[in-house]
């Protein structure tokens, strides 16, 4: 079969398989991560993916003035439609980078901007991502290997079509790809991170708490984990406003950061509570940094919209045991942390160490 776009720029076999090991996508379980992306991301979202990408394109001038009637509007949608349904399948063939390579050729033929299609391309990565689905998303691993699949196939789609519209090889191949690895890098942080305080969120809390649980057990480390709650934060809210509350989470964040340790790890836990993952810790060094972290955070006034503010916080620390689940240790955590708002907040409380059967710390 004759693949002319291919044959044109240069796409033998040998080239097809250096552009998929540069984009890490040569590896053996490629094609089984193409298919996952069509089975639980595209196939039962295909309708809501499309409409999202008109939503985007429906805001560019260019593309309005291109696709004005109705006719050409559905013709687009039933290639859309097609393209979704085959993207991740079969990548490493000629007809697969052919199809990629028209994308180019067609829009330079109709005068679409490149910058429209480029962004189409950007667009679609985040419905993409948008739709990867909970069950999903709560495992750390499957989470990060779909993610990373999507950013990579597209990318490689959008490259092609780049490719062809210029009708010229990509110079600057390996600073695109720097840009594709710093978008990972990105992308993942936002999907972690907590958007007002940028100290990791509450979903990722619970997977670095059960990766540590793990790291814990296998090496034979102490593992502590301290559950930490600001005293009478709502009053704050009542009396100054939110903005002001949300002023002062930040500045709080910022000074626990700097009384925490290099690798420990500080989530959100939700609202004014947090969580500290603290591993190779024991009992006397976890008590320590919880104190570093009550002192910093009670010892200085904050200051936010011309409003001076003192702000105490009363920690709960639970040392993990073996038979530890994330659950059991967290909410062990809270339970001291309710103690030490019971002894008058402000305050350190350490859950005991053992259970009703005597069970050992980690």
């Amino acid at each position: 079969m004759d693949y002319p776009l291919c044959e044109r720029f240069g796409w033998d076999a040998t080239r097809i398989q250096d552009r998929l090991r540069l984009l890490e996508l040569d590896d053996a379980g490629k094609m089984r991560r193409g298919q996952a992306l069509q089975d639980k991301v595209i196939a039962p979202n295909i309708g809501r993916i499309i409409d999202g990408m008109y939503r985007s394109l429906d805001g560019i001038e260019e593309f309005r003035r291109v696709i004005d009637k109705p006719e050409a509007r559905a013709r687009l949608r039933e290639r859309q439609k097609h393209y979704l349904l085959g993207l991740g399948i079969r990548f490493d063939e000629p007809a697969y980078f052919e199809e990629r390579l028209r994308i180019g050729a067609v829009h330079q033929g109709a005068g679409v901007p490149q910058s429209v299609y480029q962004c189409t391309f950007q667009g679609l990565q985040g419905l993409l991502i948008d739709h990867i689905p909970e069950y999903i998303r709560e495992d750390d691993g499957a989470f990060e290997a779909m993610l990373r699949f999507i950013l990579k196939i597209t990318a490689l789609d959008m490259s092609l079509a780049v490719e062809s519209y210029y009708m010229a090889g990509i110079s600057d191949l390996a600073q695109s790809l720097d840009n594709e690895r710093d978008k990972i890098a990105r992308l993942h942080k936002l999907a972690v991170t907590d958007w007002l305080t940028s100290l990791h969120n509450h979903s990722y809390s619970k997977r670095c708490v059960a990766a540590a649980l793990e790291r814990a057990s296998a090496e034979q480390r102490p593992l502590c984990v301290v559950m930490a709650d600001f005293d009478h934060f709502k009053e704050i809210n009542d009396a100054h406003g939110h903005l002001v509350g949300d002023d002062v989470l930040r500045i709080a964040a910022s000074r626990m950061l700097s009384a925490a340790r290099t690798g420990d790890v500080i989530c959100r836990y939700g609202g004014e509570e947090f969580l500290f993952v603290l591993e190779n810790t024991d009992r006397r060094e976890a008590e320590d940094v919880a104190e570093r972290v009550r002192a910093r955070i009670s010892d200085d006034a904050m200051h936010s919209h011309d409003t001076q503010l003192t702000l105490t916080i009363s920690l709960g620390i639970a040392r993990a045991r073996a038979s530890d689940s994330v659950e059991t240790l967290i909410d062990r955590a809270d339970q001291a942390l309710y103690a030490a708002k019971r002894a008058g907040r402000n305050c350190v409380r350490f859950a005991p160490n053992t259970g009703h059967s005597g069970e050992a710390s980690v």
